[in-house]
This record gives C-alpha cells, sequence and structure tokens, in this order.
C-alpha cells in the first residue's frame, strides 16, 4: 500500500513537470525592441492619441469650410380655415363687392451668403485649428514615449526578478553541497545533528524566497504582456544579459539640445500662439462683419407660380458688444502673458529635471561598481568559509553567514544592473 502511494505521488509529479515543462515550451519570447514596438501598435492610450489626432483633423477641416459661401434653403406651404386676404372692391354700377383670395400656397427661398470681412476670426480660427492638431500630435508623440518607458521599466523589473532567482539557484546549490557534506560529518560523528537541520532551514528559506519571487514575476510578466497587447498566456521575454552595462558617457546629450527635443517645451511655445490668436478673435468679435450674397424666391399663392432673384449685402457693427468685449480682450490678454511665463518656466523645469536624471545615471553606474566589489569579496569569503568548514576550524553559523552574504551581493549586483538600465531608460526619455 505504501509503495502504491509513492507510486501515484511520484506520477503526479511527473505529469506536473511536463505540464509545465509544455506550457515553458509554448512560450513566445520577445526582445526589448520588440515589446516597445508591440506596445506602440496594440496599447489602447496609443490609440486613442492617435484618435485625438483624427478628431483634430476633422476640426480642422471644418474651419476651413467656414471661408465658403454659407447656403441655406427653405420651403414652406399652408392651408388656411378662411382666406388670408379678405376685403371689398368697388365695382362700377354694382356697388361694393365682397373679396377674398390667398387660402393656401407655397413658398419657397434659396439663400447663398459670402462672408467677406468677419474681423478676421475665420482667418484666425483656421490657424487656431491647424495648432490645435499639432499640439495632438505632440501628445500623441508623448504617449508613445511614456508607454515605451513603462514597457522598459516592467521589462528590466522582470529581467531584475529573474536574476534574484538565479542567485538563490546558486545559493541553494552551495547549501545543498553544505547539506551532503554535514550529512556525512552527522553520520561520521564528527558534527550534532543540530548543523544538518539549519543547513536545512537555510535551503527551506531560500525556497520561500524563491516562491515569493515567482509569484512576482508572474504578475510582472501579465502586466508587461497587457501593456503590448500580447497573448498574456504564452507571452514571456528573451533572457538578456544586464550584468556588462555601457558607461552612462554613451547616452550623454547636452541639456540645451535636450530641451530642443522636449515636447513639452513645443506644446507650451504653440500655447502662447494659440493665445495670441485667442486675443485676435476677441478683437474679431468687436470688429464690424461684411457679407455679400444673393436669395432666390419662389411662391404660388394664387394658382400661378412666382419666382424673384434678390442681392444681398450685411453690414453688422457689435456696437452694444464693445463694452463687454474689452473685458474679454483683456482676459485673453492676461492668458497670453501666463503662457508665455509658463515657456520660461518648462524650460527651467525641464533642465533640472534632465541634470537630476544624468546624475541619478552616473550614480546607478557607480553602484554597480561598488556591487562588483561586493561580489568579489563575497565569492572569496564564502570559498575560504568552505575551506575552514572543511578543515573543522569554522563552526556553521559562520558559513551560513557565508552564504548569507554571497546571495545578497549577487542579489544587489543584479537588481543594480537592472536599475541603471532603468535609469538609462528615463534619461533617454527625458533627453531624446
Amino acid at each position: 500500500m505504501k509503495r502504491t502511494y509513492h507510486f501515484i505521488s511520484y506520477m503526479i509529479c511527473c505529469g506536473a513537470l511536463l505540464s509545465t515543462l509544455a506550457a515553458n515550451a509554448q512560450k513566445e519570447r520577445f526582445t526589448l525592441e520588440r515589446c516597445v514596438e508591440m506596445a506602440q501598435e496594440n496599447n489602447v492610450r496609443i490609440k486613442n492619441a492617435k484618435l485625438e489626432i483624427d478628431a483634430a483633423e476633422e476640426d480642422r477641416k471644418y474651419a476651413f469650410t467656414q471661408v465658403f459661401p454659407q447656403i441655406s434653403a427653405m420651403g414652406a406651404g399652408f392651408v388656411g380655415a378662411k382666406d388670408l386676404m379678405r376685403g371689398e372692391m368697388e365695382v362700377p354700377q354694382m356697388g361694393a363687392m365682397p373679396l377674398s383670395m390667398i387660402k393656401k400656397g407655397v413658398v419657397a427661398t434659396l439663400t447663398a451668403l459670402q462672408p467677406l470681412y468677419m474681423g478676421g476670426q475665420i482667418l484666425n480660427a483656421n490657424k487656431m485649428a491647424k495648432l490645435q492638431r499639432e499640439v495632438r500630435q505632440l501628445q500623441f508623440e508623448m504617449t508613445e514615449k511614456d508607454i515605451t518607458q513603462n514597457v522598459q521599466d516592467y521589462y528590466w523589473k522582470l529581467v531584475s526578478m529573474r536574476g534574484q532567482i538565479a542567485t538563490l539557484d546558486a545559493a541553494d546549490k552551495q547549501l545543498e553541497e553544505v547539506c551532503k557534506l554535514t550529512t556525512q560529518y552527522v553520520d561520521a560523528g564528527v558534527t550534532t545533528r543540530n548543523d544538518l537541520l539549519r543547513v536545512q532551514l537555510k535551503r527551506q528559506e531560500t525556497a520561500s524566497q524563491k516562491l515569493t519571487l515567482n509569484n512576482g514575476i508572474e504578475v510582472v510578466r501579465l502586466l508587461l504582456a497587457q501593456l503590448c497587447g500580447a497573448d498574456m498566456n504564452t507571452f514571456d521575454i528573451e533572457e538578456c544579459n544586464i550584468l556588462a552595462p555601457l558607461a552612462p558617457e554613451t547616452y550623454f546629450t547636452d541639456t540645451h539640445v535636450a530641451l530642443g527635443n522636449r515636447e513639452e517645451v513645443e506644446l507650451t511655445e504653440k500655447s502662447v500662439s494659440l493665445n495670441a490668436l485667442q486675443v485676435k478673435m476677441e478683437r474679431g468679435k468687436n470688429l464690424p462683419t461684411v457679407a455679400v450674397g444673393a436669395a432666390g424666391l419662389y411662391y404660388n399663392m394664387m394658382e400661378s407660380n412666382q419666382g424673384n432673384l434678390v442681392g444681398l449685402a450685411t453690414v453688422s457693427v457689435p456696437i452694444s458688444g464693445w463694452w463687454s468685449g474689452s473685458h474679454k480682450i483683456r482676459k485673453a490678454k492676461v492668458a497670453l502673458e501666463q503662457s508665455r511665463n509658463n515657456v520660461r518656466d518648462t524650460k527651467e523645469k525641464l533642465a533640472i529635471e534632465i541634470i537630476t536624471a544624468w546624475n541619478a545615471l552616473q550614480e546607478a553606474y557607480a553602484q554597480i561598481e561598488i556591487a562588483r566589489r561586493s561580489v568579489e569579496q563575497a565569492d572569496e569569503n564564502l570559498r575560504l568559509s568552505r575551506d575552514q568548514y572543511n578543515a573543522g576550524t569554522m563552526d556553521m553559523t559562520e558559513l551560513l553567514d557565508a552564504v548569507t552574504l554571497f546571495t545578497q551581493s549577487h542579489g544587489t549586483l543584479t537588481s543594480a544592473c537592472a536599475d541603471y538600465q532603468g535609469k538609462i531608460a528615463d534619461y533617454l526619455r527625458k533627453t531624446k
């Protein structure tokens, strides 16, 4: 019965292992560059930003139609309960005779009106619509860069966490060898069983850390897949080496050049242009408007078709609107001055942001060098500790401490390299 139980358990474990291997074999692995491409193609925020450009383009086309004549048509028919025209007519030798007519009829008009002068409102509206379209394009580019950076953040986080798994695997391998050696010592009566239990406990702690990391890896993998618009069941990333990064100088960009690459600066400058046009629009509302046109008339009210063509000319002067309009103009001028202040303020803040990102990049690279030295020292310390433990000149506590330092130093190096890659992505986002 016991053998049967062990056999069933063995078969279940084998089945689970084969299922895991099959699932991993079916996963499609992507490079960072491919992940970025997929996000730019499939991400919802980017798609919506593209639609905003399309909407702005329709607004621009709508504004352009305002330069053409405005044509309208109207038709009406009526039937009265009584004749619309009633009265009397004097007839020689017969006296007054009653008169009534137009009990029903049809009226139709076709009017075309061409604006000649609108105080510059049509021209400025077209300029504003064009600028708004350019603003949407800049916002789209900003969204693309934000999504790209998000992809890079998740990608390097995933790489870092998997590097931590590799570190724990290496530490567990060291502990496994110590466990075998300690088992031999216990069997030979050289050491107590307590040392063996301490090694086994350390391995269990390592397994627990791996379980937590694997759960975190799965969550980050799903988040990255969703960001890229990929199949969450089969998506995965390719393994990459992050332990030999390039120096920060490879990515350096002069601050003044970087400012010229930032969409935020161009957006604030276009805000100035939009507010300047708004001032002109408010002024135009207080200026006379002139339009010419023609109207075609058709009517049938006395069983006879009649028509006419009328020329039209209109001049409109908003006299009562001058007083209230002057306040609108002043308000628009205030907004214009604010936008000019924002240009200077934005450039100064972005310059500080770029410098801060550069400093963070250099600091992250320096942390890698520090972590490398720690790894070298931890590796040597573990080697010496194992030799001393084998020789019986070191106890288990010191050996396990050496394994802990080994794990921590390698984990710190992996995290530092992944953090440096994230700092590269952040710096490039702020300078390119």
